[in-house]
């Protein structure tokens, strides 16, 4: 259990980081930028100046001021494996509870030695889990 913390931990940015860290990011770049207000913008970076980022939507182009950006994220697929690592070692965990717990009981109950499917579905569901879940790493976060 510490171990995982500890790798969530790692993961979580909680510095702010300057400005200038977006020209880092390209053109087409995948972002997600969400505004004092909470509001999250999903897209394709367009371009950003020291009064403004630009990105293109779904709904078409938005132009966000700097002082109303919150935070700026890059999707970064290195997450993305990470979820899933973290998601499969939550379903070992998991497995291996059941198997010591409800298999012990169903072995001495059935004689049935079924023992993989306690540990497949755990890690197929929660290795999914991680899999599924959208991995962004913080560019930009106001002080």
């Amino acid at each position: 259990m510490k171990l995982i913390l500890a790798l969530l931990a790692a993961g979580l940015s909680l510095q702010a980081q300057p400005w200038d860290a977006l020209r880092a990011l390209g053109a087409g770049d995948r972002i997600k930028v969400t505004d004092n207000a909470h509001r999250e913008y999903q897209g394709t970076f367009q371009a950003s100046s020291d009064r403004a980022i630009s990105l293109e939507t779904r709904k078409g182009p938005v132009e966000i001021e700097r002082a109303r950006v919150r935070r700026v994220e890059l999707r970064s697929s290195s997450r993305r494996l990470r979820n899933v690592v973290i998601g499969v070692g939550i379903g070992v965990a998991v497995g291996v509870a059941v198997d010591q717990t409800l298999g012990t009981f169903l072995r001495n109950e059935t004689g049935d030695d079924k023992r993989a499917l306690m540990y497949v579905a755990p890690i197929g569901l929660f290795g999914g889990i991680g899999a599924a879940l959208p991995a962004y790493r913080t560019i930009y976060r106001a002080r």
